[in-house]
């Protein structure tokens, strides 16, 4: 069932229900359309007018209550990948990426105008892991227009200085990873995830995986995918890193990339994957804007 949230002459933001309970926000605009899934506080899709779909959504992505959705914009924190540093500083094994992606976030308020949609919302928890205790808030807003701007703060509410890494794990779509290069990280450093070796150098030919490499640069990047002929500027904020991901024929083995999936879509996010501190009550900030060209 919809709930249309707000309407007028430039469009209209409604209420929807994805599965099992979860809500989403869906809007239509001159300027564009796409989904928000407020479990997790997740872009799940953007379509800007005229344009083919940027963000890559999965037909068998799971979409229930401690189940991370496969689509869009996941939001990794309070911390990247599965190691979490506990409050006595040690390192400790955990599950991936966090749980604010397995969250359900509130809507503070939403916007359309004649250029512009725009969401704010937040999600503020204590003991949400007992890997990280900390009294926090998140407030993320979220800017469609011809381009996207994603800008996430993060406040420490409790007594100490707690420390985080984390990504905006963004699946963006390509006609096709194997015709789809980005000239800016070539020779530059990064770690590979699947064979351990670090500070490496190599010519990026093309994001057809088995990739996963987190690239110690945080320059502006252009995914050229030369089957849609676009180029996909991103440009980070706050982030030191860039990780770039794709399962090739590992996805075989994730029931929630749908057949053929690995072959639409390559990962690139804007990540801290070291430690970064924030002080008793006091707050930092990551985002990205993300702009389309021609080639």
């Amino acid at each position: 069932m919809l709930n249309v949230l707000l309407e007028n002459e430039f469009g209209r933001i409604e209420l929807y229900e994805l599965a099992d309970g979860l809500q989403a926000l869906q809007f239509f605009h001159q300027k564009g359309q796409g989904s928000i899934s407020l479990y997790g506080g997740q872009v799940l899709s953007w379509q800007p007018e005229g344009q083919q779909p940027v963000f890559w959504l999965s037909d068998t992505s799971h979409y229930s209550t401690g189940k991370a959705i496969r689509a869009g914009v996941p939001l990794c924190w309070p911390w990247f990948g599965g190691e979490v540093k506990l409050p006595n500083g040690e390192l400790s094994k955990v599950s991936n990426h966090g749980f604010a992606r397995q969250s359900e976030w509130k809507v503070d308020d939403i916007e359309i105008s004649a250029s512009t949609v725009e969401v704010t919302l937040s999600l503020t928890g204590k003991d949400c892991s007992p890997y990280w205790p900390a009294a926090f808030e998140l407030k993320q807003t979220l800017i469609f227009n011809e381009s996207f701007q994603q800008t996430l703060i993060m406040t420490n509410l409790s007594e100490q200085t707690v420390e985080y890494t984390g990504a905006l794990h963004s699946y963006f779509c390509v006609g096709n990873p194997q015709k789809t290069d980005i000239p800016m990280l070539n020779d530059v450093l990064y770690d590979d995830k699947i064979n351990g070796c670090n500070d490496q150098k190599s010519t990026l030919k093309h994001c057809m995986g088995p990739i996963d490499r987190i690239y110690h640069n945080n320059d502006n990047m252009f995914i050229v995918d030369h089957e849609w002929q676009r180029k996909i500027e991103v440009i980070s904020q706050g982030c030191q890193d860039w990780v770039l991901w794709n399962p090739g024929k590992g996805a075989e083995d994730m029931l929630d990339v749908h057949a053929q999936g690995e072959h639409e879509f390559v990962c690139l996010e804007a990540a801290n994957t070291d430690w970064q501190q924030i002080t008793s009550q006091s707050s930092v900030s990551i985002g990205q804007t993300i702009k389309l060209h021609a080639l």
